[in-house]
């Protein structure tokens, strides 16, 4: 006699035991050619102080279902940048910034996969839900020159010391 296994039912997630989205291997890094001499400009590791993002749900299979928390820390600026998979964002405190629109809690906008997109963390900074019918996905960082880094390194300069008092 064969059995099949039955899925859980339920299952409980935290955010205090949720694994940071790098430990969890989720997301890989599918384009990464940045000029170097936006390096040379500023310290790209210091953008990872305005950032906390953890892997709150991890379903079975590539297409389970999957729940990340992301914070960013006011004045954060996201590269434009795609993923390999939709995604559904629920703003749940703070400000989004995408263009001239501004997302608050109970906000929310969906992005289909491989179209490249950036917000800004508003003064408060911004808590988001992403939700994925996917358990792995690609980051591609579209902005590539110096020239497109110029406004996120400013940002990093200019909001780096609150970014790392604040914590």
């Amino acid at each position: 006699m064969t059995t099949t296994a039955r899925p859980t039912a339920m299952t409980f997630f935290s955010l205090a035991d949720a694994p940071s989205l790098d430990d969890d291997g989720m997301m890989t890094y599918a384009r990464l050619d940045i000029d170097p001499q936006v390096y040379a400009e500023g310290d790209l590791a210091q953008l990872n102080d305005g950032q906390t993002v953890k892997v709150l749900f991890k379903g079975e299979g590539e297409a389970g279902f999957s729940l990340v928390h992301a914070r960013f820390e006011a004045g954060f600026r996201l590269p434009r940048h795609s993923h390999s998979a939709d995604c559904l964002y629920y703003v749940i405190g703070g400000e989004a910034h995408l263009g001239t629109r501004v997302l608050r809690a109970g906000d929310g906008f969906f992005i289909r996969a491989e179209a490249p997109y950036t917000y800004t963390a508003g003064p408060d900074g911004v808590e988001v839900l992403e939700f994925r019918t996917a358990t792995t996905f690609d980051i591609k960082i579209r902005d590539t020159t110096l020239e497109a880094w110029r406004p996120i390194l400013a940002a990093l300069a200019t909001n780096h010391d609150a970014w790392v008092s604040g914590r």
